[in-house]
C-alpha cells in the first residue's frame, strides 16, 4: 500500500487502530465520488483505504462503459455535491482552461455537453479539495486485489487481498463499476481501413465515429444486437413531465401509458424527451411493483428500446451518427456476435449466420456489473447480498446497501445495483446515491461510538 499523503504521520495515524475503517474497492468513478461524499458528510475522524489493482485512477470509469469521450450529462446537471447544483458550471466559468472554450456554446454554457476529460479534470479537483479539508482523515491507496469479503469474526467485514492476507474493516463501498478488468478497447492497428465495433450503446456509437476522425479508418460496421442505437438529447435542457393521470403498475400498461404520452408531446411540439424523464423520476417504483415474470418480459422485449431512450447522445454526435450513416461511413447491422476472431466476427443475423470479415474488432457490449468476479460470488456465497433477477448486479436499497446483509457497513454503489435502482449508472444519480450513503453510514457510526461509550461507563 502506498500513503496519499504525509497524513500518516500526524497525531491521528497513531490511534489508527481506534478510527472507524472503510474501505472503497474501485477508484473509477463511482469510487472518487463515495471518497468525496465521506469526506463531506462523516463528521467523525476515520482511516479509508481505497483498493485498486491499477496505479491509474480513472475518473472515467463507471461513467460509462468502458470510459467514454461522450459524457451524457448536461452541465447544468453535473455536481460532486448534491447540495451545490451549480458547482461544475461555476468551475468552468472561472476556470482559463475551459471557459474561453465552452462560453460561446450557443445554447448557453448550462446546457451544453462537455468531453468526459473535462469533467474528469474537476472531479479530481475536488476530491482533493475534500481530501484537504480533512486533516483528521487518514487515506491509502491500495494497489492489491481484493478477491473476497466475507463477515469478520468480530465486527465489520474481513477483506481478502489474495489467498492468506485478511483486513478487517466496519464498512465496505464495491465501487467497480462494471467490473474490475482491465481495458480491453484494441487499439486501432497499424494499417487498418475499416473496423466492427460490437454495441449498439452510447460506448460503441463514440468508439465508432471516434474511428473516423482519426482519418485512418474510412469505414466502420456497427453490430447491434437489438438494432436500436441512442436517441438525441433535446437541443436544450428539458425538466420532468409528470402528468397527475396514475401510472398503470403493469408493464405493459405502464409503456403503452409512455408511448402515448409521448406521442402527445411530439404532436404539441414539446418534444418525447421531458415525457421520458418523468418516466424515469417514478420508473424505481413501478419497478418494485412489477412481477418477476414481467422483469424478465421487460430484460427480453424492453430494455434495448428503453436505454435507447433514457441514455442519450448530446444532439451534436447524435447529428454526426446519422450524418455517417447517410454517407455510407457506417453501416449499421442487427445480430448477435458468437464469436471473434482475429480476422473477423460471426454473428447471428435476422437472415442466419455470418462471417463478417475485419481488420480492427472493437467489442463495446454492455456486460453485467462484475457479478460474475470471484470478488462479487464471495459476498453472495457469504449471504451478505444476492443478484437481481436480470442478472446485471446486486439488490440493493436507495443507498447502495446490500438487501441481503444483516449488517449495516457493506455497501454496492452505482452500476452495481442497476437491476434494483434504474438510471443509477448516471453521474447525477451516483452523486445522489453516494452522499445518501455517506449520511446514513455517518449516522451508523455515530450510534456505535454512542454504544462503545455507554459499555465504557459501566
Amino acid at each position: 500500500m502506498t500513503l496519499l499523503s504525509s497524513r500518516s504521520s500526524n497525531s491521528e495515524s497513531q490511534h489508527a487502530d481506534h478510527l472507524a475503517r472503510i474501505a472503497i474497492v474501485g477508484r473509477g468513478f463511482t469510487g472518487i465520488m463515495t471518497a468525496i461524499a465521506l469526506f463531506k458528510r462523516v463528521d467523525r475522524p476515520f482511516h479509508l483505504v481505497m483498493f485498486d489493482p491499477r496505479a491509474k485512477i480513472d475518473i472515467g470509469e463507471g461513467i460509462s462503459q468502458p470510459a467514454s469521450t461522450v459524457l451524457t450529462s448536461r452541465v447544468r446537471d453535473l455536481s460532486v455535491d448534491p447540495g451545490l447544483p451549480g458547482d461544475f458550471r461555476r468551475w468552468l466559468e472561472t476556470d482559463d482552461t475551459w471557459r474561453d472554450r465552452l462560453i460561446s456554446d450557443p445554447a448557453g454554457l448550462e446546457h451544453a455537453f462537455v468531453p468526459g476529460e473535462i469533467f474528469s479534470t474537476y472531479v479530481y479537483k475536488r476530491f482533493a479539495e475534500a481530501l484537504n479539508d480533512r486533516p483528521d482523515v487518514i487515506v491509502q491507496f491500495g494497489s492489491d486485489t481484493v478477491t473476497a469479503i466475507d463477515r469478520d469474526l468480530g465486527v465489520g467485514y474481513s477483506v481478502f487481498l489474495g489467498a492468506e492476507q485478511r483486513t478487517r474493516f466496519d464498512a465496505v463501498f464495491l465501487a467497480t463499476g462494471y467490473g474490475m478488468r482491465e481495458n480491453s478497447d484494441a487499439a486501432t492497428a497499424g494499417g487498418a481501413q475499416s473496423a466492427v465495433v460490437i454495441g449498439g450503446g452510447i460506448h460503441a456509437v463514440d468508439r465508432a465515429l471516434g474511428l473516423l476522425a482519426d482519418s485512418k479508418i474510412s469505414h466502420v460496421t456497427l453490430i447491434s444486437e437489438s438494432g436500436f442505437l441512442p436517441q438525441s438529447h433535446a437541443p436544450a435542457a428539458v425538466g420532468s413531465i409528470v402528468t397527475d393521470k396514475a401510472m398503470p403498475g403493469t408493464l405493459r400498461g405502464a409503456f403503452r401509458f409512455l408511448r402515448e404520452a409521448a406521442s402527445r408531446a411530439d404532436l404539441e411540439g414539446s418534444g418525447w424527451q421531458g415525457i421520458m424523464n418523468g418516466f424515469r423520476s417514478r420508473a424505481r417504483d413501478l419497478w418494485a411493483g412489477l412481477t418477476p415474470e414481467e422483469r424478465a418480459r421487460f430484460k427480453r422485449h424492453v430494455k434495448p428500446i428503453y436505454d435507447s431512450h433514457r441514455n442519450r447522445l448530446p444532439p451534436e454526435h447524435y447529428q454526426r451518427l446519422h450524418h455517417a450513416i447517410a454517407s455510407g461511413a457506417i453501416t449499421v447491422r442487427k445480430g448477435k456476435v458468437n464469436c471473434i476472431a482475429t480476422n473477423g466476427v460471426l454473428f447471428s443475423a435476422p437472415t442466419g449466420l455470418e462471417v463478417l470479415p475485419a481488420e480492427l474488432t472493437i467489442d463495446c457490449r454492455f456486460r453485467p456489473s462484475g457479478t460474475d468476479s470471484p470478488l462479487v460470488r464471495s459476498i453472495i456465497v457469504a449471504g451478505l447480498a444476492t443478484r437481481d433477477e436480470l442478472e446485471l448486479g446486486i439488490v440493493v436499497d436507495e443507498c447502495g446497501r446490500t438487501k441481503a446483509s444483516a449488517l449495516h457497513g457493506l455497501f454496492a454503489m452505482g452500476p452495481l445495483g442497476l437491476g434494483s435502482l434504474p438510471d443509477i449508472d448516471l453521474v447525477p444519480q451516483i452523486v445522489q446515491q453516494s452522499h445518501a450513503a455517506a449520511s446514513l453510514l455517518n449516522s451508523w457510526i455515530g450510534e456505535v461510538a454512542k454504544s462503545a461509550a455507554r459499555r465504557q461507563s459501566l
